[in-house]
């Protein structure tokens, strides 16, 4: 069965908080259960919005989450709770 956008989001979000608030993006492309090319595609979306912050070392790329991203991620949660309730996929 295939993930919504919104439950993808919350998996790479809760992988960064899971792992201290950031990680590389290989570690995090196995940990959200996505390619690299997908997750590429998605943080670059939630970097555009101020979700992650997305830094360069030489090549090697990493992602953290940022304050805006642990409010979404406080909210998705909820959400995810509220749709449970009510027997209605996230």
């Amino acid at each position: 069965m295939r993930r919504s956008e919104a439950a993808i989001v919350l998996d790479i979000l809760e992988s960064l908080v899971s792992n201290g608030g950031g990680m590389n993006m290989t570690r995090l492309s196995q940990e959200a259960n996505l390619s690299c090319q997908k997750l590429l595609a998605v943080v670059s979306k939630l970097a555009s919005n101020g979700i992650v912050e997305i830094m360069d070392y030489g090549g090697r790329k990493e992602v953290a989450i940022t304050s805006k991203g642990r409010i979404l991620l406080r909210e998705l949660r909820r959400l995810r709770r509220l749709l449970d309730d009510l027997d209605i996929k996230f």
